[in-house]
């Protein structure tokens, strides 16, 4: 059972394979939340789950690794540890269904103490 402060992968959907450069190569991902927003992530084809080329045939499945923030009635908060954005540079926060996420030995690097 995964629980608040766990690792977990968020399933999603490679869309397209953007460019080869920088390598390993730019690949666009996608998921809808638990309220029926889509959202796009961009990065590299190593951060997301699969193995996933520019030979692929995508669309195709692959996963999102994300850390569990809070879970409430069966929605889970999570965040993405590994890629941030903004002016601010803070991780992207999705609530999605809890029985989607699946566990992970991926693990966020441990918080900086103040």
């Amino acid at each position: 059972m995964l629980e608040k402060g766990d690792g977990c992968e968020l399933p999603a959907t490679a869309v397209y394979w953007l460019s080869d450069d920088p390598q390993p190569g730019i690949v666009l991902v996608e998921l809808v939340d638990a309220h029926g927003r889509p959202h796009q992530l961009v990065d590299k084809s190593a951060m997301f789950g699969g193995d996933l080329l520019p030979t692929s045939a995508y669309p195709c499945p692959t996963t999102i690794q994300c850390t569990i923030e809070d879970i409430d009635d069966g929605i889970a908060t999570v965040s993405t540890w590994w890629l941030s954005g903004g002016p601010d540079d803070v991780p992207f926060v999705f609530d999605v269904r809890l029985d989607t996420l699946a566990p992970t030995d991926h693990l966020p690097p441990p918080k900086l103490l103040n």
